[in-house]
């Protein structure tokens, strides 16, 4: 059994992988990723694998990106954190899951799932669960700290958020910034998607806070914010742009 593993936490990482040695002795493990984009190139480079062991939160975003950006002809068993409500919901769609911390008993039952059975995974499939995982509700206001007392701020005051040096800064079109507890990803998740695009790993922008969209360097994108909002460079990666020009033109 060959099989890519994208998992962006190492110690999880190596826990599969010493498990699934003693699962499937034979198993050949044909590559390591943590991150979408990684991903995309390993798949668009290589013969896919027997079957693809993928964590839902990767370093640069959520798996389910991949399959905008290329084929992935191989089942997928996926390996997760989330509530086990959301789990159980695509355990119907024929792709199996592990529960992280995932158990060895688990994971011989998910392999003997895929032995049993033929799997077909497509842009549909990767729609369904995507839905699955989308919040409940979005978020309306983000709490900061301001010296010995707290503010909120309204979201649709943030015209762009920017993480530097491990902290997530809120920029308000008011000019102002504020440092915010939560990471650029966590953030995301709870946002309006189509008002905010998260652009790069470390960056999501308002689209009311867009003046232009220049090309850049490496088939990448430079934002322009609005007048008087410079601070700091605003680029989509490579790998964000084509999403990125499709959100702009709906």
């Amino acid at each position: 059994m060959k099989c890519l593993i994208i998992e962006d936490e190492y110690n999880a990482f190596n826990y599969l992988q010493s498990m699934l040695q003693r699962v499937v002795p034979q198993v050949e493990i044909m590559g390591h990723e943590d991150s979408v984009e990684g991903a995309v190139n390993w798949l668009a480079k290589n013969s896919h694998p027997d079957v693809v062991f993928m964590d839902i939160q990767l370093s640069d975003g959520k798996s389910f990106e991949i399959f905008q950006h290329v084929q992935v002809n191989a089942p997928i068993i996926f390996t997760t954190a989330y509530d086990q409500y959301a789990v159980n919901a695509f355990k119907y769609n024929s792709v199996d899951y592990l529960l992280k911390p995932i158990h060895q008993d688990d994971l011989a039952a998910a392999i003997e799932k895929f032995e049993r059975q033929q799997f077909s995974f497509d842009q549909g499939m990767a729609d369904r669960l995507k839905s699955l995982m989308e919040p409940a509700r979005k978020k309306n206001r983000c709490l900061v700290k301001k010296a010995r007392h707290y503010e909120y701020i309204d979201v649709k005051d943030i015209a762009f958020v920017h993480s530097e040096d491990g902290i997530t800064f809120l920029y308000t079109f008011d000019k102002a910034r504020h440092a915010y507890s939560k990471p650029v990803e966590k953030l995301m998740e709870v946002l309006d998607e189509e008002q905010f695009y998260q652009i790069s790993r470390a960056q999501i922008i308002n689209v009311d806070a867009i003046a232009k969209v220049h090309p850049h360097l490496n088939q990448r994108m430079k934002v322009e914010p609005l007048a008087g909002l410079a601070g700091v460079d605003l680029v989509v990666t490579r790998l964000k742009a084509k999403g990125f020009r499709e959100w702009l033109d709906r």
